[in-house]
C-alpha cells in the first residue's frame, strides 16, 4: 500500500528510535507502548504544549481515524469508540448536560498512536485494504460501534 512522504518520515523515525535500541509493542491489546533501551515507556502523546511524541500527529488519522484503522485492520478503535461513547452518553444523561467530548478525545488519541499502530501493521505485514474499502468498511463498523449509544441516547430521551 502507498504510504504518504509525510507518514513515511513519521515511520523512519519509529524505525530509527528502534534501530537505537527502542522497543515497540502492543500494551493491553490496543496501546503501542514505546520503550527506551532502560525499559521506561515514552510519552507518545507529547508534553503539555506539544501535539504529539516522537513520531509526530497524524492530521488524516485525526479526521478519519475510522477510515485510517480499517486500512490497516487496527480493529481496537471500533471497540475503544463503542466503549467511550456509550459511557460518554450515559455520563451525559446522568449529569443532565451535554458531555461530547468523546469523540474529540478519541480522535486525538488514535492519531497520536496511528504511526506507531501502522508501523506495528507493516512489520507484522498486515495486507492492508484499499482506501476506498477502508472508507466504507470503516465508516459501517464506526456507525456499528455508536449503535449502543444511540440506543441509550434514544431511550432516555423517551423515558426521562
Amino acid at each position: 500500500m502507498a504510504i504518504s512522504s509525510q507518514m513515511q518520515a513519521r515511520l523512519d523515525r519509529i524505525d530509527a528510535l528502534i534501530s537505537s535500541g527502542y522497543t515497540l509493542e502492543r500494551k493491553w491489546g490496543y496501546y503501542p507502548d514505546l520503550k527506551k533501551s532502560s525499559g521506561e515507556s515514552v510519552n507518545i502523546f507529547g508534553g503539555l504544549f506539544s501535539l504529539s511524541g516522537p513520531a509526530g500527529f497524524s492530521w488524516i488519522a485525526f479526521f478519519f481515524p475510522w477510515a485510517v484503522c480499517a486500512q490497516i485492520k487496527e480493529w481496537s478503535f471500533f471497540y475503544f469508540v463503542a466503549v467511550f461513547s456509550f459511557f460518554s452518553t450515559a455520563l451525559s444523561i446522568w449529569l443532565g448536560t451535554n458531555t461530547n467530548v468523546a469523540s474529540f478525545l478519541t480522535c486525538f488519541f488514535y492519531a497520536s498512536m496511528y504511526p506507531y499502530l501502522r508501523y506495528l501493521a507493516a512489520m507484522g505485514n498486515v495486507k492492508e485494504y484499499s482506501k476506498a474499502a477502508s472508507i466504507v468498511i470503516g465508516m459501517l463498523l464506526w456507525i456499528l460501534a455508536i449503535v449502543p449509544s444511540l440506543i441509550l441516547a434514544f431511550i432516555s430521551a423517551a423515558y426521562f
